[in-house]
């Protein structure tokens, strides 16, 4: 693999560029006999002013920095990006730079500097592979797995490549070789060793208290399985979801003709999301689409030092104030 001075690595496919990314430490360490130094940092809360510091300061524990920069899509303006133009035509030579956006695209001028050869897109599996992708890793390991089964877990588990592979790899570990999973048994290992994470937290907002949603959410930030706008992203797509199964309804769709046409397919989704529509009805679920946006705005704005005041405000917002909640008034923002 050849080793480049920078990357731009674009899309939600965290699982790919996961993989990607520890191909490109396992060439480093190859290359220089040892492995790189490791860092990453925030567009929210690292300027490129300090970007750059990292990348061209020498290293006292390894031969190269591999510096990784999340958010890549919001560096903008015309400083910032003739500072990163600048650094990419005559970048540190012992360091590796890491420009990483769940978008598909950043500035042009950035994409530009960057140039195409090393720019790398991480697309989601089609909907009609990723059936296929279970199957088949599970039977690398060694199980089989029906069509219920593979259905709850696309329900249970987020659908990229990288939660699924965990998913599947749990699986291997609770039933032994040749047997054959069915709903139910993905339904109860899967709930058996879940940890919480932002999906988990959307299941709490629609169906427990706020406490209970308030103590999942203190699990989610303590783990660091996402952070203030992966956690309100997921819960933008939960909301904007019960909207389209209630538009479906509305229309006169049975409840769970509506729910497959969403690929809402396991009973157990099902019940939650029944579940869900009678505690927020359409216009609340509205509202809440637009308030949860006017925090995602917030969160990108103020970085990770505010994250745990929002996020519970904003649960707030939802179970108790059903989206009528006015973020200027509430966080004097």
């Amino acid at each position: 693999m050849k080793i480049e001075s920078a990357y731009l690595l674009a899309g939600p496919e965290a699982g790919k560029r996961a993989a990607f990314v520890a191909e490109l430490r396992a060439a480093i360490a190859q290359a220089d006999g040892a492995p790189p130094e490791a860092h990453r940092a925030y567009a929210t809360e690292t300027g490129i002013g300090e970007l750059l510091g990292i990348l061209r300061n020498g290293s006292l524990f390894a031969s190269r920095r591999l510096v990784e920069y999340r958010g890549a899509e919001l560096i903008k303006g015309k400083e910032d990006l003739g500072s990163m133009a600048a650094y990419l035509a005559s970048p540190a030579p012992e360091a590796v730079l890491l420009l990483v956006t769940d978008s598909f695209y950043v500035e042009k001028a950035l994409e530009e500097a960057v140039g195409k050869d090393r720019k790398r897109s991480f697309f989601e599996m089609f909907e009609n592979e990723k059936p296929r992708w279970i199957e088949s890793k599970l039977r690398e390991l060694g199980l089989g797995i029906d069509e219920s089964g593979i259905e709850a877990l696309l329900e249970l588990v987020e659908n990229e490549s990288g939660a699924l592979e965990a998913a599947c790899s749990r699986l291997a570990v609770v039933f032994p070789p040749g047997a054959t999973l069915a709903e139910g048994d993905v339904e109860a290992a899967i709930a058996r060793n879940r940890q919480e994470d932002a999906f988990s937290l959307f299941e709490r907002v629609t169906s427990g208290g706020l406490e209970e949603a308030l103590e999942t959410l203190e699990a989610v930030l303590a783990d660091r399985r996402g952070d203030a706008v992966q956690i309100i992203s997921a819960i933008i797509w939960g909301f904007r979801r019960l909207c389209k199964l209630h538009a479906l309804v509305d229309a006169g769709e049975g409840l769970e003709s509506a729910c497959m046409k969403l690929q809402i397919r396991s009973k157990a989704l099902q019940r939650q999301s029944a579940q869900a529509i009678r505690r927020y009805p359409r216009r609340a679920c509205e509202r809440i689409v637009l308030l949860a946006s006017t925090f995602d705005a917030k969160a990108r704005s103020t970085g990770s030092a505010y994250e745990r005041t929002l996020l519970q405000l904003l649960l707030y917002g939802i179970m108790v104030k059903n989206g009528e909640l006015e973020l200027s008034n509430a966080a004097g923002a």
